[in-house]
C-alpha cells in the first residue's frame, strides 16, 4: 500500500464535527473526484467516484449523517486495464436529496444549475479556517497523490480546469507558509507543493496526525543521512588536501636534505623539518604537540610554508 492510500485511509476515518466542515469536505471532494449536474426540472443526479474502498465507505455515512440521503455504492473494475484494482462509485439518481446536496456544496450556483461540478469553489463554505480545511481535505481525498517520503517529497491535486487549479491554489496558500504551485497534466492542472515543510503543514492541516509522524520520522532520518555523507565528504577532502601538503612539504625537505643540508637552515626549523621527517603521517597539530615547547597548528603551518620557500629558491 502506498504512503498516499495510508494517508487517505487516515483521513477517511475522521468525520468532521461541523455541518458546515461536512459541507465543505463534500463539497471539495465533488470538485475533485465527482460529478453532478440537473438532469430535468425535477431534479438531479449525483456520483462520486474513488479508487479508495475507505474514501467510498466514508463518504457514504457522510452523505447519510450530513443530509440523510442514501447513495448507492457500485464497485467496478478499471476503465484502463494497465491499472490495478477497482474503482468504487457513489451515486444518487435524480432525486430531492441530490438537489439538495449540490446547492449546498455550491454545484448548481456554477452554471445555473447545469453541468459538472467543476466550474470553481463556492466562497460561502469557506468562511472559517476549520472549513477551509475541510475543503482541501475533501479535494485532497478526490483527487490528491502524495510521494513516499523515501523516495522525495511531492503533494498534488489534480483539477480539471486551469481557473480551477488557481483557485484552489489560493486556498492552499491562504495558510501561512504555504507556497503552492500549478504546473499542466496532460490536459489537466496540478497544484503541488515540493518542499518538504510545507507539505507536513498540509498534512498536519488536513488532519493526518499518524501519518504526519511517519513523514517527519523519514524526513528527520534522510536529513541525519545526508548530514553524515556532507560531513563525511568534508572530512575526506580535508584528508585528502592534508596528504597532498605533507607530500609538498616532504619534498621540499627531501630537495634540502640532498643539497646543501638540512643544517643550512635555522634551528626552528630545522628541527620542524626533522620532525616532519620522522612522522610524515602526523597532522599539523600532532606535530605541534611533539615540539618543545609544543606550538600551534598555524604557527607549524607557517614554519613549513618557510622550509618550501626555501626550498623553492634553492638551485
Amino acid at each position: 500500500m502506498s504512503f498516499a492510500s495510508d494517508v487517505k485511509n487516515e483521513l477517511a476515518r475522521t468525520m468532521p464535527e461541523k455541518q458546515c466542515c461536512r459541507s465543505a469536505e463534500l463539497a471539495g471532494f465533488l470538485l475533485a473526484g465527482g460529478s453532478g449536474g440537473v438532469a430535468g426540472s425535477a431534479g438531479s443526479g449525483l456520483t462520486l467516484s474513488t479508487e479508495n474502498p475507505a474514501v467510498a465507505r466514508h463518504y457514504k455515512k457522510l452523505l447519510k449523517e450530513c443530509f440523510g440521503a442514501r447513495a448507492n455504492l457500485f464497485v467496478g473494475g478499471r476503465a484502463n486495464f494497465r491499472k490495478k484494482g477497482h474503482l468504487y462509485e457513489l451515486s444518487m439518481d435524480e432525486s430531492a436529496d441530490a438537489a439538495y446536496i449540490l446547492r449546498e456544496t455550491g454545484v448548481l450556483r456554477a452554471r445555473g444549475g447545469r453541468g459538472r461540478a467543476d466550474e470553481g469553489i463556492c466562497d460561502a463554505l469557506l468562511k472559517t479556517k476549520c472549513c477551509r480545511k475541510a475543503y482541501l481535505r475533501g479535494a485532497f481525498l478526490g483527487a490528491g497523490t502524495l510521494s513516499d517520503p523515501e523516495k522525495g517529497y511531492h503533494l498534488e491535486i489534480v483539477c480539471a480546469s486551469e481557473s480551477l487549479a488557481h483557485e484552489l491554489r489560493r486556498l492552499f496558500n491562504s495558510f501561512a507558509n504555504i507556497r503552492a504551485r500549478i504546473a499542466p497534466r496532460r490536459g489537466r492542472f496540478a497544484v503541488y507543493l515540493k518542499n518538504a515543510g510545507h507539505i507536513a503543514d498540509i498534512l498536519n492541516i488536513l488532519g493526518a496526525h499518524g501519518q504526519l509522524l511517519k513523514f517527519e520520522n523519514v524526513r528527520i532520518v534522510k536529513e541525519l543521512r545526508n548530514r553524515t555523507n556532507r560531513i563525511s565528504n568534508c572530512d575526506n577532502a580535508n584528508l585528502d588536501k592534508s596528504l597532498r601538503a605533507a607530500e609538498e612539504q616532504l619534498g621540499a625537505i627531501a630537495g634540502l636534505r640532498d643539497g646543501a643540508g638540512l643544517s643550512a637552515l635555522p634551528e626552528k626549523l630545522r628541527a620542524t623539518a626533522l620532525l616532519r621527517l620522522a612522522h610524515p603521517e602526523a597532522s599539523l597539530s600532532e606535530l605541534g604537540e611533539m615540539l618543545n615547547p609544543p606550538m600551534s597548528k598555524p604557527a607549524v603551518h607557517h614554519r613549513l610554508k618557510r622550509i618550501e620557500e626555501i626550498a623553492a629558491k634553492r638551485p
